[in-house]
């Protein structure tokens, strides 16, 4: 929520003071989604290391079995969000959120083709496209949400 005040003295003596509230419920479903998968990267980060091969080891985070790689993926990807929902970018979050989407369904359908590289599972896999939908969809149709007030005072 953005809260906005503004002074301004005229010369018939009175003082104009405006109000503006904005809320973006897409911005903040976008943020929640990046902050998730930013700390589901870390956590993956730290657990596998980065100083051996980004193969291995194979970590579980979450109930889900990941790779340095996927991690690091998970960490651009939740940033790119986060950075989208901070600035109340419908296009940003509708493009990171596709992103994730696309990705997901991929490695839902070709499990077997990341297995090694990024020890996908299915479930993570269709989750990704769970969650890269909900943010695309959020920020193509929810509304925001803004008010304007104006108070003139005589003195």
């Amino acid at each position: 929520m953005l809260h906005t005040e503004g002074h301004e003295r005229t010369d018939t003596g009175q003082v104009r003071v405006a109000y503006m509230t904005r809320w973006a419920p897409d911005a903040i479903i976008t943020a929640n989604g990046g902050l998730v998968l930013l700390v589901l990267g870390l956590l993956t980060i730290t657990r596998g290391g980065l100083d051996s091969s980004m193969s291995e080891p194979v970590v579980t985070v979450l109930w889900f079995t990941h790779t340095t790689t996927l991690g690091l993926i998970e960490i651009a990807l939740g940033l790119f969000l986060m950075i989208a929902g901070a600035a109340h970018s419908r296009s940003g979050a509708t493009f990171f959120g596709t992103v994730l989407g696309i990705a997901g369904f991929v490695g839902a359908v070709e499990t077997s083709s990341f297995e090694r590289s990024l020890a996908l599972e299915t479930s993570m896999a269709w989750l990704a496209v769970v969650v890269g939908a909900v943010i695309a969809l959020s920020a193509l149709t929810m509304p925001r949400f803004a008010r304007h007030t104006t108070t003139v005072e005589r003195f």
